[in-house]
């Protein structure tokens, strides 16, 4: 994948996002139109734009200046007692709710096309659906779907759901773009992403969902062991933290930990979009090789490493085995 921008924290609190090359000057440009947007409806929340420019003929922008930690260096600190992380997750998650119904509220509703776009992302992971037909592990217990059946399931569900459809929108609170002040319990948000525009904006909530795994597979070395066996493919996490963080906060954990901030009869409109999102990951983070059966015990790849996350976080097996860590 080539990275369209990079995402600079400067000690003095800024942060600075810059082009990768004059390609994506157009990206950035949209991107501070879309966050003027979103601070003008929740300004307590969104980090605004404080200066734009060109620096060498790449677009750059400087955001305001917080005393925060994105999510993901409080939620893989193990330094931490997992009940200070999961305080900090569900202060950023009343933030996020608060935000997607702002969004929700201020728009008009409109149907979105999910089958249509669900179909489209499993065609363009073709390269992995050998490997989405693979029974699975996890830490020494069986899944009982397969990665496959989860897009079918999420598929058929679609059918009978009504999306909303909205233009004005984050869509995209994983933990790199959630900001927390620790000594003021405040939350900030940077980074929405418009590539998704459209979108029910209920899949702030999938991003939020996928982005333990994400973490796991595309900025953590080593983070997942693949072990063939003779009938399935075992996962192994490489720390005890990992299994411990997905066991007691469970808002990270699964799809059930999430559901009391939007609503029971949210859960398949939330399967789905959370399995589309999962899917677009692989699309975007993974090899694009066309996937075969290991010969024996490998570190897991991005593809391999987002399967598992996505059975994971919507089918949830245990994780509490500590005999089997990495």
């Amino acid at each position: 994948m080539t990275r369209s921008h990079t995402v600079d924290f400067l000690n003095s609190g800024f942060v600075v996002k810059t082009a990768m090359s004059p390609d994506f000057n157009s990206k950035l440009k949209a991107e501070v139109e879309q966050i003027g947007e979103l601070h003008a409806l929740y300004p307590e929340l969104m980090v605004p734009v404080l200066h734009e420019g060109l620096a060498a003929g790449r677009q750059f922008y400087v955001l305001e200046k917080k005393a925060s930690l994105p999510l993901s260096a409080i939620v893989l600190d193990e330094q931490r007692t997992l009940a200070a992380r999961r305080k900090i997750v569900l202060n950023a998650l009343e933030n996020i709710q608060t935000a997607i119904g702002l969004e929700i509220e201020n728009q008009p509703a409109q149907v979105s096309d999910m089958p249509a776009r669900l179909q489209e992302e499993w065609e363009a992971t073709r390269f992995a659906h050998d490997l989405f037909d693979k029974p699975v592990l996890l830490n020494g217990v069986r899944f009982s779907i397969t990665a496959r059946e989860v897009i079918e399931k999420a598929i058929e569900m679609a059918r009978g759901e009504a999306f909303r459809s909205v233009e004005k929108a984050h869509f995209n609170f994983h933990f790199g773009n959630v900001l927390y002040d620790e000594e003021r319990s405040l939350t900030h948000f940077i980074d929405p992403d418009f590539s998704v525009s459209g979108l029910d904006p209920l899949f702030g909530f999938s991003r939020f969902a996928f982005s333990f795994w994400h973490e796991l597979a595309a900025e953590v070395e080593d983070a997942v062991k693949m072990v063939p066996m003779s009938d399935a493919l075992m996962f192994v996490l490489a720390k005890q933290d990992y299994g411990n963080i997905l066991s007691e906060i469970p808002e990270i954990g699964g799809i059930s930990g999430l559901l009391p901030l939007m609503g029971e009869n949210m859960r398949n409109r939330f399967y789905v979009l959370t399995a589309y999102c999962f899917l677009r990951s692989i699309r975007i983070n993974g090899s694009k090789q066309p996937w075969k059966t290991p010969r024996s015990p490998v570190i897991a790849r991005p593809e391999e490493v987002l399967m598992l996350g996505m059975l994971t976080y919507l089918e949830g097996a245990s994780v509490a085995s500590e005999s089997l860590y990495a």
